[in-house]
């Protein structure tokens, strides 16, 4: 994703930095896990989270010692998280690799998660203020909401869109509104200011999420590293499908679809233009818009860096699907 290093261009060196160290921490001695948990980290992940955390401290009074650990915290908190919810998901790929349960088994996957978040966790012992690690916990905590609810209500086809942003907001746009704040926090920001950032993440974290979903009905294998339509062949409730249950003209078949067990991949494609010509994809779209705009709105008037507040304006106008530096994050799927 060549876009994302220009976007990111202000903090270029620094998550070179960063990197090196989440790999020495991941492969030091920790054998059986070593290999699981280094697979995962070079599996391709953006660092979007730890570059939040890095760009929303140089807003303010930037040390890259003082926010480091946190940039590494919530890496490893998302890493671990993706672990857990590939093991209740049966998945076998993540980011079009094998993901590590499938690999090396759910009992090794479990194990890995759990050595990531108590890596987390002890990054911010360095810390002296125990409220960062306070503010990892409650994102923490959100998450694992979310992904209960997703499981437990996984066969429910009649939730509501605010049900929709509720699971979200847990299981994706907390950490990220986290992150914001945090970074902030560090860099000695003013509560206002952390409170703005937290709510940029927040909404930016909105906007990714439905856009990341819409990337799975409109993207393609190259792209996503997998077959299209995998939220449809694992009976995921999304936006853009919960909006074509709504108002296409064969709901029937698509709740057909979400209920069985590996549908053939000709009802999957069949499903997708269901979606499409349904008029869900553009409606996701305005949304995440809408997010992302409210996100772009939170961040303060001034910045120290002004090139990093950029960049995170940027940030929200490409996962929001807009075209940004002649690139958009859904790629050549939709026109919108």
């Amino acid at each position: 994703m060549p876009i994302i290093r220009d976007i990111l261009e202000p903090i270029k060196s620094d998550l070179n930095e960063l990197e090196e160290e989440l790999n020495d921490l991941v492969n030091s001695n920790l054998q059986p896990l070593t290999g699981s948990s280094s697979y995962l980290l070079n599996s391709g992940g953006k660092r979007l989270r730890p570059a939040l955390v890095l760009l929303s401290g140089k807003l303010f009074q930037y040390e890259f010692e003082k926010v480091k650990p946190l940039a590494i915290a919530v890496e490893l908190v998302h890493m671990a998280s993706l672990v857990h919810d590939d093991v209740i998901d049966s998945s076998r790929f993540r980011r079009g690799a094998e993901a590590v349960n499938y690999k090396w088994g759910n009992k090794i996957a479990v194990l890995s998660g759990d050595l990531l978040y108590t890596f987390a966790a002890s990054s911010l012992t360095k810390l002296e203020d125990s409220k960062y690690l306070k503010h990892l916990l409650e994102a923490t905590l959100e998450m694992t909401r979310g992904q209960a609810n997703q499981t437990v209500n996984r066969k429910d086809y009649e939730i509501s869109v605010s049900d929709y942003l509720k699971r979200i907001r847990q299981k994706t746009a907390f950490l990220m509104g986290k992150s914001c704040l945090l970074g902030a926090k560090a860099s000695g920001a003013e509560r206002g200011d952390q409170d703005r950032m937290e709510k940029y993440g927040l909404n930016l974290g909105l906007s990714f999420q439905i856009t990341d979903d819409l990337k799975d009905l409109i993207g393609t294998r190259e792209d996503l590293g997998k077959e299209p339509g995998n939220d449809l062949r694992e009976g995921t409730l999304t936006l853009p499908i919960m909006i074509a249950l709504d108002e296409s003209s064969r709901p029937g078949f698509l709740k057909e679809l979400l209920s069985r067990e590996d549908p053939p991949k000709k009802e999957i494609k069949e499903g997708i233009e269901i979606i499409r010509d349904s008029g869900a994809i553009e409606e996701s779209v305005e949304l995440s818009r809408k997010f992302a705009d409210k996100a772009g709105s939170a961040l303060p008037a001034t910045a120290e860096n002004p090139a990093a507040k950029k960049s995170l304006a940027f940030v929200a106008r490409y996962f929001s699907g807009e075209e940004v530096l002649g690139e958009s994050y859904l790629g050549q799927g939709v026109t919108v």
